[in-house]
């Protein structure tokens, strides 16, 4: 029998409930409000690794935002393209929406020329910046970091004529290079010495948080760093329960305790675990543990099929040796000593390798050669495949 399935794995789609995250929403819905009544807060850095629900509740917490009266703008960074740029496009639908005004044109013209310093292409490899606009001399020497101080004090004194704020999602934030995160950081810290009701809300792998570190000076005043973990016994039960009261299902108190040792607590996997459940109910729709242990086998084919395998399967060669190296490791992390002695080549060698790997969000690589991965769960995949 089939019935209304209220369970939705998939990369960023809203559960049927949000389980496990009710304080951190609270935290940023009190930052919210004191942003709304004019005073200037700490950004948010929420961190994990995949499967955790970042993207959900970074889209929450905009929902949110958006319904409190706060002018949201989403950014989904991306390798080798240019962030500023897309704060750029933010900002000019910022000042279109508040550009009738014409009591508010002088400071619509003064951020519009704050923008045309900050059009610019970026090359990550060779770290150059170019600027493009009319008049070249105007701007030859000014910097990125400069570029968006001005911006973002252009845009904020905007905002408080018009008595808003503004924030920013931006999601993936891992994949923002080092020179840009530092001239945001920079440019956030000033808006809000300056009083400017600017704030941001990021979400990254446990990579953002290390280049976010290295912006000491600024980072650790200008944010907090909440971490998005597993969810423990009684948010995988509430995650489980309430989705499922609505069409109707029960559950044993053992059945969810499977459910959450077999899936561990990570969201994705628990709306796994839930859709196949509610696939095979039976008439009386109610769950019980023999029936979580019936379909173990059929989680871990859906879960390698539509969670790991295209993470493994779009690698090359070498990318693939070095995965099953550190998946090899008695523990994690290991280090890429490790992953060349198994690989039979010199660190030097698997180095490139391990660094398209960190940058496609599949294992952290840190300065002192520690890694490992961001993905849960995958030296099991590996295991259950036969590769290992």
């Amino acid at each position: 029998m089939r019935i209304l399935n209220p369970y939705r794995p998939g990369a960023g789609l809203m559960p049927g409930v949000l389980a496990g995250r009710e304080e951190l929403i609270a935290d940023a819905t009190e930052r919210f409000d004191a942003l709304i009544k004019g005073i200037p807060m700490q950004s948010i850095a929420l961190s994990g690794y995949r499967g955790v629900g970042k993207t959900v509740l970074i889209n929450k917490l905009q929902e949110i935002a958006g319904e409190m009266g706060i002018s949201c703008y989403h950014i989904e960074a991306e390798r080798n393209n240019s962030f500023v740029s897309k704060l750029s496009d933010c900002s000019r639908k910022f000042i279109r929406q508040n550009s009738l005004a014409a009591k508010f044109a002088g400071l619509v013209d003064s951020a519009l020329d704050a923008i045309k310093a900050l059009e610019i292409t970026y090359s990550p490899s060779d770290n150059n910046v170019s600027i493009s606009m009319r008049d070249m001399a105007l701007y030859k020497n000014s910097d990125l970091s400069q570029g968006l101080q001005d911006l973002f004090a252009a845009i904020g004194e905007l905002a408080k004529k018009k008595e808003t704020a503004i924030c920013f999602f931006i999601d993936e934030f891992q994949y923002v290079e080092q020179d840009e995160i530092s001239a945001f950081v920079s440019a956030l810290h000033r808006a809000n010495q300056l009083g400017y009701l600017v704030m941001a809300i990021c979400a990254g792998t446990p990579e953002m948080l290390k280049k976010l570190y290295k912006e000491k000076t600024y980072a650790e005043r200008q944010f907090i760093f909440p971490k998005l973990d597993m969810l423990d016994k009684d948010a995988v039960a509430y995650a489980i329960e309430v989705p499922g009261k609505k069409v109707g299902l029960t559950f044993d108190g053992d059945a969810l305790e499977e459910i959450y040792k077999i899936t561990k607590g990570y969201p994705y996997f628990v709306q796994q675990y839930g859709q196949i459940l509610c696939n095979k109910v039976n008439e009386d729709k109610h769950i019980t543990i023999n029936q979580v242990r019936d379909i173990v086998d059929q989680y871990y084919t859906e879960l390698d099929k539509n969670f790991y395998m295209i993470r493994f399967e779009d690698r090359g060669a070498l990318e693939k040796e070095c995965l099953i190296a550190i998946a090899s490791a008695k523990s994690l992390p290991c280090d890429s000593y490790f992953v060349a002695k198994q690989t039979n080549r010199t660190k030097k060698q698997v180095a490139p390798t391990l660094s398209r790997l960190k940058n496609k969000g599949l294992i952290t690589y840190d300065d002192d050669n520690t890694i490992d991965f961001t993905v849960p769960g995958f030296t099991e995949f590996l295991q259950r495949n036969h590769v290992l």
